[in-house]
């Protein structure tokens, strides 16, 4: 029920002037929240600042359509909007403050540059219970404090400086994929993947990873422990008191009622303490080279210093195989691979695979078809309203100041009118149509975009051509080989559900393959 709860007090200390028996209270309040969600849907659908929108009416009277979608269905929604866009057009009502967009020619206006301040949703927060984290801060001026106490860790320059950690990362994957060619054991690519990716990170951050790589299991019960904490982020945004209750509960009462998060929750007392030791180290000289160091040793106020938020920017940082089944595009990219890097045992660096056309356009591919956020990118214009052009209308929309607004990745990347076919995987069209990134969302743009956003890149382009270097396509031959084992398209590697990052199908074990060495 939208009743608002402050009503409550006030109708039972009337009932208790009146002398109005508890019966009699009850039908009151009854009536009184009738009367209010009526009154409410009224005001939404006929005399809201957004009424004017096109979108189902449902969606504009309340949130629970998005919930039905979201919590009861299970990542649902995206897929809705995308059925709205077809039937309304580029412009959409999504809830009844909300306002979604498909119009690959608006992307600039809705994620600008530093020109126009830019506000993100206190959604987000409330999804990744990150609230105090950069990602999710809501105003755009602490958000620029924040994020330029970092930003230097992010550049194309301290990037690259990393690469002996990746190479370090690297040399135990390959010895790891080797171990599993001779053994036989089948591989869980979304855990392995995760693991060294994972290990990267945490070192960058907190000085010293959490070595899943190391572990027999590649740390499965944390990654599963993760995946089961994504299932709660739709129930943490409409219903706060989820998050709360999670990030309040002990670790006990994590462990005897939610034991699927057991192993993330001691994974997270893990990165409390690196960041505590990192507060409390007598040579800060140690941690000189850290994402916490460059925080901590920032002009930031004090409170911005403190454990609980730096525990939300730890958790986003820990947060952080379609060429098997197109082995022409595999064996066209593994080619290209070598020509550059023609000793097949040397782990490749950035520099040397940064220009290579086909794996640019791999990559670019890979991710409009699975970007790393599927979860709508919601922006707040604070002080200026967002005007829109409805071509195939020929009518204008204005927004007030305040309007959230969003595009989809998952949306927009499977838009037909810039991405022909766009269900299938194919590389050649990035090079093609050079114009095409003017499309392309996958790490957002504007002064809110990904800050890890050369960082990812870096780390993917490393990985893929590592591995494609080692291993070809197996077709019955001899040598160092990856076949895919147990895995579809549909079932295993599309996005099936959106819990911020993408999901599979219920009961997926995700991309599986099989090492042959």
């Amino acid at each position: 029920m939208e009743f608002s709860l402050a009503a409550f007090p006030l109708l039972i200390l009337a009932a208790w002037l009146e002398g109005i028996s508890w019966a009699q209270l009850g039908v009151l309040l009854v009536l009184a929240t009738i009367v209010y969600n009526t009154l409410l849907a009224i005001y939404r659908v006929l005399l809201s600042p957004l009424a004017n929108i096109p979108g189902p009416k449902v969606a504009a009277v309340t949130y629970l359509y998005e919930i039905y979608y979201d919590v009861w269905q299970g990542g649902q929604y995206f897929k809705r909007i995308a059925e709205m866009h077809e039937k309304y057009g580029p412009i959409v009502r999504i809830n009844p403050d909300e306002v979604h967009f498909n119009d690959p020619e608006f992307i600039d206006v809705l994620f600008p540059g530093p020109a126009r301040k830019t506000d993100k949703h206190s959604s987000l927060g409330r999804r990744t219970g990150t609230q105090d984290s950069i990602v999710a801060t809501v105003d755009h001026d602490m958000h620029r404090k924040r994020r330029n106490t970092i930003n230097g860790f992010f550049s194309i320059a301290s990037i690259r400086r990393l690469e002996p950690i990746m190479q370090e990362s690297m040399r135990k994957l390959l010895a790891r994929m080797a171990t599993a060619g001779e053994t036989g054991e089948v591989l869980r690519m979304h855990f392995v993947f995760k693991a060294c990716t994972s290990d990267i990170i945490t070192k960058y951050a907190f000085g010293d990873s959490f070595h899943f790589l190391d572990e027999d299991d590649f740390a499965t019960p944390y990654m599963e422990a993760s995946d089961f904490f994504h299932l709660f982020n739709h129930a943490m945004c409409h219903f706060p008191i989820v998050g709360t209750l999670l990030a309040k509960a002990p670790v006990w009462a994590i462990k005897t009622f939610i034991p699927g998060l057991s192993d993330m929750w001691d994974k997270r007392e893990m990165w409390l303490e690196q960041v505590e030791r990192i507060k409390a180290s007598p040579n800060p000289d140690r941690f000189k080279d850290t994402i916490f160091e460059g925080i901590l040793s920032s002009k930031l106020p004090e409170e911005e210093k403190t454990n609980a938020r730096l525990a939300h920017e730890a958790q986003l940082i820990v947060f952080a195989g379609q060429l098997l089944v197109h082995p022409d595009m595999y064996q066209r990219l593994r080619e290209e691979l070598i020509v550059a890097i023609p000793d097949p045992s040397q782990i490749p660096c950035y520099a040397q695979l940064e220009t290579l056309p086909y794996l640019h356009a791999v990559m670019q591919e890979v991710i409009r078809l699975h970007p790393g956020v599927v979860s709508r990118l919601t922006r707040v214009s604070p002080t200026r309203p967002i005007e829109y052009i409805d071509q195939r209308h020929g009518k204008t929309y204005v927004l007030p100041p305040g309007t959230p607004t969003n595009m989809t990745c998952q949306i927009a990347h499977m838009n037909p009118k810039v991405f022909q076919d766009p269900y299938t995987f194919n590389p050649q069209r990035w090079i093609d149509n050079r114009r095409l990134d003017r499309a392309f969302i996958g790490f957002a743009r504007g002064t809110r975009n990904c800050i890890g956003m050369n960082f990812a890149r870096q780390e993917m382009y490393i990985i893929l051509a590592t591995i494609l270097l080692r291993y070809d396509v197996y077709h019955g031959q001899e040598g160092p080989t990856l076949e895919l084992y147990n895995t579809t398209r549909e079932r295993d590697i599309d996005i099936v559900r959106d819990m911020i990052i993408p999901f599979p199908a219920k009961g997926s074990a995700g991309l599986q393959l099989r090492v042959r060495s």
